[in-house]
């Protein structure tokens, strides 16, 4: 099984980077993505906990995931999420709310994407003991999601989903 150090590194490198992150105009996505992973100081790898998952049939699977800093979400608290994700995905309709987080990105939105303006699924964070909710989108292929790495740069928080460390 992959450790948390063997994912760090392969960070470090811009070639996985580019391969898993790359994007569109000349792997922009990537660079961005691989100049704050190195350029930050508190930067992590952590393990993803699923509190839910919908398929809708339409070759995405949706998730909402739970995720601390230092490791794994704690049993109580997944005990006491999962219910709120559960009726959650399905009033507000998971479908229309996962995001990739497929580079380093604000957890939050930042203010610049869709989950900045719709905080439902940020709201049942637990951040006064440092457990963060984000709700995924997943092309039905690529298997459940299991690492995320993440990034702290002036106060802001971003992360990026590990499909295949």
């Amino acid at each position: 099984m992959t450790t948390r150090a063997e994912i760090a590194a392969k960070l470090d490198d811009f070639a996985y980077q580019k391969k898993h992150f790359g994007g569109f105009l000349m792997n922009k996505r990537a660079k961005v993505s691989h100049a704050l992973w190195t350029s930050a100081a508190d930067k992590g790898v952590t393990e993803l906990t699923i509190l839910t998952t919908r398929d809708y049939g339409d070759d995405n699977i949706y998730d909402v995931a739970a995720f601390t800093l230092d490791g794994t979400v704690p049993a109580d608290v997944v005990a006491a999420l999962a219910p709120k994700a559960e009726q959650l995905a399905d009033a507000a309709n998971l479908r229309e709310h996962g995001y990739t987080y497929d580079s380093f990105e604000p957890w939050d939105g930042g203010g610049s994407i869709w989950i900045s303006k719709k905080p439902e699924f940020r709201n049942l964070s637990v951040q006064e003991q440092g457990v963060y909710v984000i709700p995924i989108q997943r092309l039905a292929g690529d298997g459940e999601p299991h690492w995320l790495g993440w990034v702290r740069k002036d106060g802001q928080l971003s992360i990026a989903i590990v499909y295949n460390p």
